[in-house]
């Protein structure tokens, strides 16, 4: 139960991080160090409700009422400890209310050293625990509380004494240093493995292994120590047996009724404790476990000095400086201008894939989705928002209907596995008996998106002339198979995330590096800019798109402004609990635009939303900035976050505040549509 530790865990809470578990703690001992613990919690300021001794003769202990010859029974508290029962030596019962219970059984001497020479380690009954042998190791010397000397004066004796012996061995004569005087009080210890009675006691915490649990193995006949391990994984987990193994060697010496000197031990193996994956490797590093990917377009953007960025697992041309730009900014801006002037290409390529097919391809996606897929007209995309269990945003994406029995879906490329794990998952597990298949086909096409007034007129120049482009053969949100440069089979998306006209051409990875030349080629009369994740991000800020830092695990469709998406005329993974009452709040937070009052103050992700004049405070917290860039379009910088009642406070001045950077910018409230807010261009 979560507040009841081993007593050395309390002591070390107190002396080592000056933190109680509780207000108020006792300790369950058979043993003087149990007293110790006590005595340390009560210099610490912490209040001791009592010490509860197994030992009739128990040392009283000043400050602390010490009951004798108890026994603690049973404790309550379902998310931590909130009282325990105490029978009392009078056969009485009574109840403590603590918050923590430290629990002192002694001290085990470490012989995993000695039992990976093998060693034997043998039953010493004045600690109550087994020791290393006199028969050790060539070689070893074991001394302190290796030995089972828990004195300090004991451990200094005893270290210096050895350290004698093994300079002889090597034939150096020394003579033992002079030794301070040191705590000198003998082990006082009465062996008590266990509490009888009805509830459940635990031997084993990390294994859950009960006293119920040796009982039974012995009742089926694995009694040896070996047999009794492996029936109940006592010592298992990852202490291997350092808390547990002797309560329950003790427990089957008393099944059994032999000494637990005869009953025995498990011999230890190395490693005594965890050895980091990096050490077994050696010097054979790299990224061999997770190499880097690299895009389709790579060499060509190492041929342009892109500068590179980590997402995920790829690589990807954040911006491209050109001769005379010093800094990345000159760059970016450079880029959205150019693109929003004309026409720049992206490479999208890192965007999850996956392929959907079958009879049920289109119920199945219904029911992935919050919104409506069941109609969706074949050479049609969607976009479309998937839900966790618990009614929060989990992804978005696109799906596009290539036929009537197959589809192509997109995901974020933070979420391309573990959206493809989702759906895997609800098709294997939720409906097995729907007819879909689903493949990763992240890999196997190279997409590239072609934004911009002029993104038609390039594409043009490459698509085959069987196919039209005409605004009203292949509107927005239109989708179909192509060929092109004379043949290439490709995927054509009229899809925007930048808020120009845009399109999502896709080939087959081989053809990525020629295509990219291609097009660059091609769009030299446009004076076509390629662009980087940098001006990919504050193109969608001044459209106004959710992404990552708004798809946080703690957003709502409602939260995004997409609450008429969630569809009452289906059911869907996450629908039901997204109209819990806490996640529909009239005052909850929506995503909005903000605008500083000065264009030139910048405003920082991260930085929180108050009143003018209001104290830096969690009370008068009213959201949060989750995206920051300088729009060059717009010459200002510009964010998006979330607001309280955020929809009715347009026009509005707030303080945007950083607690990190120190930063407090003064933003007017306005729709997070910064450009185009009526969708014109895009539909061009």
């Amino acid at each position: 139960r979560p507040g009841i530790m081993t007593a050395s865990a309390l002591r070390t809470y107190v002396n080592r991080w000056a933190a109680s578990p509780a207000e108020t703690v006792a300790v369950f001992t058979n043993n003087d160090d149990g007293h110790r613990t006590a005595a340390d919690l009560l210099a610490a300021g912490v209040k001791v409700a009592a010490v509860i001794d197994t030992r009739a003769n128990a040392p009283m202990l000043e400050g602390v009422e010490v009951l004798a010859g108890a026994q603690v029974t049973d404790s309550v508290g379902r998310l931590g400890l909130k009282s325990m029962t105490v029978r009392l030596a009078n056969g009485q019962s009574r109840t403590l209310k603590v918050g923590a219970l430290g629990v002192s059984g002694g001290w085990n001497p470490n012989v995993s050293l000695t039992c990976h020479q093998r060693g034997r380690p043998v039953w010493d009954d004045a600690i109550a625990a087994f020791a290393p042998g006199a028969e050790l190791p060539q070689g070893m010397r074991v001394v302190g509380a290796a030995m089972g000397q828990f004195s300090t004066d004991a451990a200094l004796r005893t270290g210096a004494e050895g350290a004698v012996q093994v300079l002889a061995d090597l034939g150096v004569t020394a003579k033992a240093a002079d030794l301070p005087q040191a705590e000198d009080a003998p082990v006082k210890i009465t062996p008590f493995w266990h509490v009888c009675g009805t509830m459940r006691a635990w031997l084993d915490f990390q294994n859950d292994v009960t006293v119920k649990d040796v009982k039974l193995a012995h009742q089926e006949n694995f009694r040896s120590v070996e047999h009794l391990k492996r029936y109940t994984t006592l010592g298992m987990a990852t202490d291997q047996g350092k808390t547990s193994n002797m309560g329950g060697l003790a427990v089957m010496a008393e099944l059994t009724g032999q000494s637990i000197e005869a009953t025995g031990t498990t011999i230890f193996r190395p490693p005594y404790t965890p050895v980091a994956m990096g050490v077994i490797a050696g010097r054979s590093t790299g990224r061999d476990f997770k190499p880097t990917r690299l895009t389709p377009s790579h060499t060509w953007a190492t041929e342009q000095g892109a500068v590179f960025v980590e997402v995920g697992m790829w690589l990807r041309a954040q911006w491209f400086p050109r001769a005379g730009e010093k800094t990345w900014r000159e760059s970016v801006d450079r880029e959205v201008l150019a693109t929003r002037a004309s026409v720049g290409v992206c490479d999208v390529t890192t965007l999850g894939k996956i392929d959907v097919q079958g009879r049920d391809a289109a119920a199945f996606l219904n029911r992935i989705y919050c919104n409506g897929f069941a109609k969706l007209a074949v050479g049609r995309v969607r976009y479309g928002l998937m839900l966790r269990e618990d009614g929060i945003a989990m992804d978005d994406g696109t799906a596009a209907r290539l036929a009537e029995d197959h589809f192509v879906v997109t995901t974020t490329t933070a979420n391309a596995v573990p959206v493809y794990r989702h759906m895997e998952f609800a098709r294997q597990c939720l409906w097995p008996d729907m007819d879909v298949q689903l493949i990763s086909t992240t890999e196997a096409w190279a997409q590239y998106a072609i934004a911009g007034p002029n993104a038609r007129k390039l594409l043009q120049k490459i698509v085959d002339p069987a196919f039209d482009l005409s605004n009203d053969a292949f509107p927005f949100m239109a989708c179909g198979e192509i060929t092109v440069c004379g043949g290439l089979r490709a995927r054509l998306f009229r899809i925007s995330f930048s808020g120009e006209l845009a399109y999502e051409i896709a080939v087959p990875t081989r053809y990525g590096d020629a295509l990219i030349r291609r097009l660059m080629q091609d769009g030299a009369e446009f004076d076509v800019t390629p662009y980087g994740t940098e001006a990919l991000g504050v193109m969608r800020i001044e459209k106004g798109h959710a992404a990552g830092n708004e798809l946080n695990g703690t957003t709502t469709a409602r939260d995004l402004g997409m609450g008429r998406m969630v569809s009452d005329k289906k059911d869907s993974i996450g629908t039901v609990l997204s109209r819990r009452e806490g996640l529909n709040e009239p005052d909850g937070l929506r995503l909005v635009g903000f605008r500083p009052k000065n264009p030139q103050a910048r405003v920082l992700a991260g930085a929180h939303l108050l009143e003018l004049g209001a104290d830096m405070t969690a009370a008068n917290d009213l959201g949060y900035v989750t995206s920051a860039c300088y729009s060059p379009n717009l010459q200002s910088y510009i964010a998006i976050g979330f607001l309280k009642s955020g929809e009715t406070r347009m026009g509005d001045v707030l303080r945007a505040a950083s607690p990190l950077t120190g930063d407090d910018t003064e933003v007017e409230i306005v729709s997070a549509h910064f450009i185009d807010p009526e969708g014109e261009r895009l539909r061009a």
